[in-house]
């Protein structure tokens, strides 16, 4: 537990040190991004403590779930900032708080119901698949809101190049696709192994399908260049919304 709060503490340091740097102009260097990396370890190791100790991940509610993808989105989040400086700083201030609010959520969470490796495969690619395709969804989002702005030539304010917002949103929806795959691939062995069946008529399990089908029509068109940049960016902050009632509306029937 006190890892966590250590976490949770250095998140909210971050997002501090990003705020007065983003409002103030301070120059405080790297400071805010290693704040922010130190919160992610020290959840990392609370995340492998819990499971030395007990034989479980603190996974197995929706608390520790979000919790996860929160921080899971810190790290995406670390790696950009080593990919492209400067250019997504400005977004530092609210990844930090979403790892702040998301471990602190993640405080009262349970172990893992089960032991069963496929599951924690899957537990765990459901995570980076959701936290990928939610960077993503935000990424399109905003880049349709500074299009919007250059059309429109009302460029003052906060604006992000297009190409960078474009880069990193399909990145995300590529990446966020493949641990979807991964997600199917390990839930239908441990279903197998626990349920003696591969599918179940479970609504989150349907919803996941739909979810595949929807960003593997999605990922074809971006490979090939058959979808406006645009029309793009629209869908996938259509998918980011699947998402989210996916993850925060939608439970499994099997327990």
């Amino acid at each position: 537990m006190p890892l966590l709060l250590l976490a949770v503490l250095l998140y909210l340091l971050s997002a501090g040190m990003f705020a007065v740097g983003t409002f103030t102009g301070a120059n405080l260097r790297n400071l805010p991004s290693v704040a922010l990396l130190l919160g992610f370890l020290s959840y990392a190791l609370y995340f492998i403590h819990r499971y030395a100790s007990t034989g479980h991940f603190p996974i197995g509610d929706i608390y520790g779930m979000v919790s996860l993808i929160g921080n899971l989105l810190v790290l995406l989040f670390s790696f950009m900032t080593l990919c492209f400086r400067r250019n997504v700083v400005d977004f530092g201030m609210i990844v930090a708080f979403i790892g702040f609010l998301t471990t602190l959520i993640g405080v009262p969470a349970r172990e893992v119901g089960y032991k069963n490796p496929f599951y924690v495969y899957h537990i765990l690619s459901a995570a980076v698949a959701y936290a990928s395709l939610i960077l993503g969804g935000l990424a399109s989002l905003v880049k349709l809101i500074v299009e919007k702005k250059l059309r429109t030539k009302h460029i003052e304010g906060f604006m992000v190049p297009v190409n960078l917002l474009r880069k990193i949103e399909r990145g995300f929806l590529n990446v966020g696709f493949l641990f979807l795959t991964f997600t199917l691939i390990f839930g239908s062995l441990w279903a197998k192994s626990f349920l003696g069946k591969h599918w179940i008529n479970d609504p989150k399990l349907i919803l996941t399908l739909v979810l595949w089908v929807y960003y593997a029509f999605l990922t074809h068109l971006n490979l090939v260049k058959g979808i406006r940049p645009s029309r793009l960016s629209l869908l996938s902050f259509v998918g980011f919304l699947m998402v989210v009632v996916s993850l925060t509306l939608i439970r499994h029937t099997v327990q």
